[in-house]
């Protein structure tokens, strides 16, 4: 019934591969340009993200990371990544750096501020009023979680209205889908997603205004 834009993390890292040795085979890189120096892999990196070409980019990151994995640029090269496909609205590309990141460089000093870059990559996703109702709660958790681990963040106020909008956003897509099974005459369905809504009744006590979707963009929502 919704669109889904699940990416497992092992179909992401084929995906970047892929584009990889696409890129360099289709921008006439040679295949066998191997053995370079970090600082040669990351410059290249720059280099394809100011040409606004992050294929490229990527290619060099693979590069930069399987002939240097303990590099440390490595950690700097990803961060930079995940912003330029954030820019690019690359959202699913642009989490995937920023959660490698976290396995592999998280500390104490810069825990937070990635992790709040992987909430506005998750945020921004929703730019249209309906989409993959599995991230949106992801969304909604990856934010409760951020306030319980880290609630004297400097970034838990936007945090927290990032969480505000996830909240009403969820509560907006169930109204939407209690109308469907009641047009469809699926009583129980609807009544499960009644249920989920009185779950979160404080939400509806807050003013907003609903959104809504253009009469063309509706037919392809349900």
């Amino acid at each position: 019934m919704l669109k889904r834009i699940k990416f497992p993390l092992f179909a992401l890292c084929l995906l970047m591969l892929f584009n990889a040795c696409s890129s360099k085979t289709n921008s006439g890189l040679a295949l066998d340009e191997v053995n370079k120096s970090a600082d040669y892999w990351y410059e290249n990196m720059l280099k394809e993200i100011r040409n606004n070409d992050l294929e490229k980019a990527d290619s060099y990151f693979v590069s930069l990371q399987s002939e240097h994995l303990n590099s440390p640029l490595l950690s700097e090269a990803m961060l930079i990544l995940g912003r330029a496909h954030m820019q690019n609205e690359e959202y699913l590309l642009a989490g995937f750096y920023f959660d490698e990141f976290m396995k592999r460089f998280g500390s104490a000093d810069n825990i937070d501020f990635v992790h709040f870059l992987k909430l506005q990559a998750n945020y921004f996703a929703f730019g249209k009023q309906f989409r993959d109702q599995q991230l949106l709660q992801q969304s909604i958790n990856e934010a409760k979680t951020f306030d319980q681990k880290y609630p004297y963040s400097r970034y838990r106020p936007m945090v927290d209205t990032m969480l505000l909008k996830l909240e009403l956003a969820n509560l907006s897509l169930n109204k939407e889908i209690i109308k469907l099974y009641e047009r469809r005459g699926k009583a129980n369905a609807a009544e499960f997603y009644r249920q989920k809504v009185d779950e979160n009744a404080w939400i509806k006590e807050v003013y907003y205004q609903e959104a809504h979707s253009p009469w063309y963009q509706r037919m392809f929502e349900w």
